[in-house]
């Protein structure tokens, strides 16, 4: 199924893909919207936060493909992230094709641009997004990433903990109105500094990139690399260190330079990515997950998949079977 759109401000994408394609006027438009069973089962709902800033949520699962091709006609800004579910998205006038998948977050400015997005139908989507009219909430930031007469920024970002417990504390709000909304209002300013925050530590790691010589730079990625494809059982300091030609403490050093995180950090990422994975897929239970993945101690898997994600293994296991 396909949907032209145009978005000349924020709310017309929402008034004009639901109000105009379900034959509902825009002033009985409701903010939680069914999906009609011709199209899949789920719901969409939309938040007023302020004027110019809504909170968008999107827990779906379509009958067939939907492509949507957007003229986005206004300065748009907006901050998501994909619970489940996968998609693909290109830039008219741009060379390479975005995906969309589960655990992904980014943010993403568009100005007088067209998108072309395609939602597959062969998964659940859970998504929530975010979105800000530019032209208002400018004030709010002390710089940007773009240049001025720019019609398209891409940032994508690692799911810390720290984000995905706003996104989780937007979606599962304790109160209702009137606090409910201040409450929101609050979260969505603390998830644009969290953004923010990114933005100026990835500035700063690239700045520290340029310091070092070149040599040690690459590496510093062989090094990366050599983590990753061992992450199950790892080298230690020494053994990386001269398998990459750098001394044990320019190792350790420059990896937290380069990378912003620790040599040990690094693994306990990429070990927490793949069992998030394995998990998502529903072939393993938790211990085989943590075994998998280089864990024999069930307790300290556990303690340090919920500090990585804000949620116990088990749990997620259990949510992700009942969305499948």
């Amino acid at each position: 199924m396909k949907h032209t759109l145009e978005a000349q401000h924020i709310e017309s994408l929402y008034n004009e893909w639901i109000g105009v394609e379900l034959g509902v006027p825009v002033e009985q438009l409701a903010d939680t919207v069914k999906l009609p069973e011709q199209w899949g089962d789920g719901y969409l709902q939309r938040t007023r936060l302020r004027p110019g800033m809504e909170l968008h949520t999107i827990d779906v699962k379509l009958h067939e493909n939907h492509i949507f091709y957007i003229d986005v006609q206004y300065p748009h800004l907006e901050i998501s992230l994909t619970q489940h579910g996968n998609g693909c998205w290109t830039i008219e006038g741009r060379r390479g094709e975005r995906a969309m998948g589960s655990g992904g977050t980014q943010m993403i400015y568009l100005h007088d641009t067209r998108i072309h997005f395609e939602q597959l139908h062969s998964d659940r989507l859970a998504h929530m997004e975010l979105r800000i009219d530019f032209r208002i909430w400018k004030h709010l930031f002390s710089y940007f990433p773009w240049q001025a007469g720019d019609t398209f920024y891409c940032e994508q970002q690692q799911l810390t903990p720290e984000i995905k417990q706003v996104f989780d504390q937007l979606k599962n709000c304790p109160y209702t109105d009137p606090i409910r909304q201040h409450y929101l209002e609050g979260k969505a300013f603390e998830l644009i500094a969290l953004f923010w925050y990114g933005l100026e530590q990835k500035s700063e790691l690239e700045s520290a990139a340029s310091r070092l010589k070149t040599a040690d730079v690459e590496r510093l990625h062989l090094a990366k690399n050599i983590l990753y494809h061992n992450r199950t059982n790892p080298p230690g300091l020494l053994e990386l260190a001269r398998q990459t030609g750098l001394n044990d403490f320019k190792l350790k050093a420059g990896f937290k330079e380069l990378f912003g995180t620790t040599v040990f950090g690094y693994i306990r990422e990429e070990r927490m990515r793949e069992a998030k994975l394995l998990l998502e897929q529903g072939r393993m239970n938790v211990s085989e997950a943590a075994i998998m993945v280089g864990y024999t101690n069930m307790s300290h898997f556990a303690s340090l998949f919920r500090k990585t994600f804000g949620v116990n293994p088990s749990e997620y296991a259990r949510q992700q079977s009942r969305s499948m």
